[in-house]
């Protein structure tokens, strides 16, 4: 669906007219190599402030730096489990660039501290031992820049490296899918399979449980989501006792959710027909909610949100060995001027559709050209696009089928006129340019589309790399791109058939509006 056609771009008019803009570790797991070079003191505190965003599941590392000495930290710390999740033995995989980082995180179905009535509560049954319900890869590059988060699908069929079961036989190495590595070895085979499989080097690794993950959502006082559709996963008994579907209720819209809810949010998937797939979206936007929850005023400012955040992180964090107080301390002193749009999220490069494995069942397969330009790019210390994960962005809508307006959010004259020329080579139809509505980000480079014109914007927001998509539900069968100081020019797209465009997510940041 596609707006009115206004003709061909034109140049910028008179009220395009300039505008002031509003005032503006290093810790290293084994097997880096030489201590690195020296680094300019302003690139490593933003690497610093980004790798702490992980390291309590992030919202609690924000809230230390406001605590006045380090009694609390130390007893904050003291509560960490650790662990070594590293084989020694096995041939790992070199540590690429010199000072970069790779950490693991891990969000387990571990139900150890729950009682009875949790575990009826959160619908997560009787079951023991423990699986993986979320695999994220965070690399962070050496110097700073953007960190990135590849989500791993917990359905994808990878090749499980030869171990030891339980009983100390001998398992030879064999496809499976990905979760399975948890549940067979626990931290140790999983560090061994993502690394076999992606060939990148783990230096840390971070795993959070079902409590834990309650406690913080709790601790921060509930999380805003955002759906574009009402979700209903009922919760279902299974013949093995456990339960299937999250017991999730929403309504269309926003909704602030406790910790309880906060889980069946980012565990729901029987509801969507992406599965999967579809819960990681889910999830990095409940990532990106609770990091902007974390550094509110209100959190930041209240001590007993403070201590209860800090308590919870604590009691529910696993940890490798080597990431150590020390690290750690030097990491919350730098935290207070972090910004989440530093932390892009995207998820591993899939083919499209499903496949079914046999007796291992449906599985997601990894897009292999795809995926091995991603994880070298990431190893290499190398910028991380969508055209740099080995193809042109998939689209369905085909530009010359567009037409969108180019409105200034800067300061900079002439700058609508200059990237409509360029959208225009790419075969969009300008109908107008000028200046953005007051209140537009003058950083920031925005699609605002009405709810008619999603699949038009999502053409629109592909050919602008680094650009976000706004869903303005008021704004009818409109399309405007607001050009912030971050955009940098066009590229191509690729237009394919409905359905077949979704093997590779457009990224996300940590600060981007949850509704989007």
């Amino acid at each position: 669906m596609t707006g009115p056609s206004d003709g061909p771009p034109v140049d910028a008019p008179a009220d395009e007219s300039p505008r002031s803009l509003p005032s503006e570790l290093d810790p290293r797991g084994p097997g880096r190599g030489a201590p690195r070079p020296a680094t300019p003191r302003r690139r490593w505190s933003r690497r610093r402030r980004i790798l702490a965003w992980v390291a309590g599941s992030l919202a609690a590392l924000v809230l230390l730096s406001s605590v006045t000495g380090w009694a609390l930290l130390d007893h904050f710390l003291g509560a960490l489990h650790r662990i070594n999740p590293f084989c020694t033995s096995c041939n790992r995989p070199n540590g690429g660039v010199q000072g970069d980082l790779n950490i693991l995180i891990v969000g387990s179905d571990s139900r150890s501290g729950l009682t009875a009535q949790q575990r009826s509560s959160l619908h997560v049954g009787q079951d023991v031992g423990r699986r993986s319900d979320t695999m994220i890869l965070l690399h962070i590059p050496r110097g700073g820049g953007k960190a990135i988060l590849v989500s791993l699908p917990r359905d994808s069929l990878v090749t499980i490296p030869r171990h030891k079961d339980a009983t100390g036989h001998i398992v030879p190495a064999a496809q499976n899918k990905l979760n399975t590595a948890y549940s067979f070895g626990g931290p140790q085979l999983t560090v061994r399979t993502i690394e076999a499989n992606t060939h990148v080097r783990i230096d840390h690794y971070v795993e959070v449980n079902f409590l834990g993950f309650v406690k913080m959502v709790n601790a921060l006082g509930g999380v805003t989501v955002c759906t574009a559709t009402p979700i209903h996963d009922p919760v279902r008994r299974l013949p093995t006792g456990g339960y299937g579907g999250s017991g999730l209720e929403l309504p269309a819209g926003r909704s602030t959710l406790d910790g309880t809810r906060g889980l069946e949010y980012v565990r729901a998937r029987e509801f969507d027909p992406s599965a999967d797939l579809g819960r990681i979206q889910r999830q990095q936007k409940f990532m990106a909610a609770m990091v902007q929850k974390a550094k509110s005023a209100g959190v930041l400012l209240n001590p007993v949100r403070l201590y209860r955040l800090i308590g919870a992180v604590g009691s529910s964090l696993t940890t490798d060995k080597n990431f150590g107080v020390k690290q750690i301390k030097d990491l919350a002193s730098n935290l207070r001027s972090m910004s989440p749009a530093h932390v892009e999220m995207i998820r591993v490069p899939l083919k499209p559709g499903s496949f079914n494995a046999g007796a291992i069942g449906n599985v997601v397969e990894w897009d292999p050209v795809a995926t091995h330009r991603l994880f070298r790019d990431l190893t290499l210390d190398r910028p991380v696009s969508a055209a740099d994960r080995g193809a042109l962005p998939k689209v369905t809508i085909a530009p010359s089928s567009i037409s969108v307006e180019v409105l200034n959010s800067t300061s900079r004259s002439g700058f609508a006129a200059t990237a409509a020329q360029a959208m225009a080579k790419l075969g969009f139809r300008i109908s107008r340019t000028g200046n953005s509505p007051a209140g537009s980000d003058p950083k920031a480079t925005v699609v605002r589309y009405g709810p008619g014109r999603a699949d038009s914007a999502k053409t629109v927001a592909a050919s602008i790399p680094g650009s976000t998509l706004r869903l303005d539900p008021g704004f009818g069968n409109g399309l405007q791109v607001l050009l912030g100081s971050d955009y940098t020019g066009v590229q191509h797209v690729r237009v394919v058939a409905t359905g077949t465009s979704g093997t590779v997510d457009a990224p996300r940041t940590a600060a981007q509006d949850i509704c989007t």
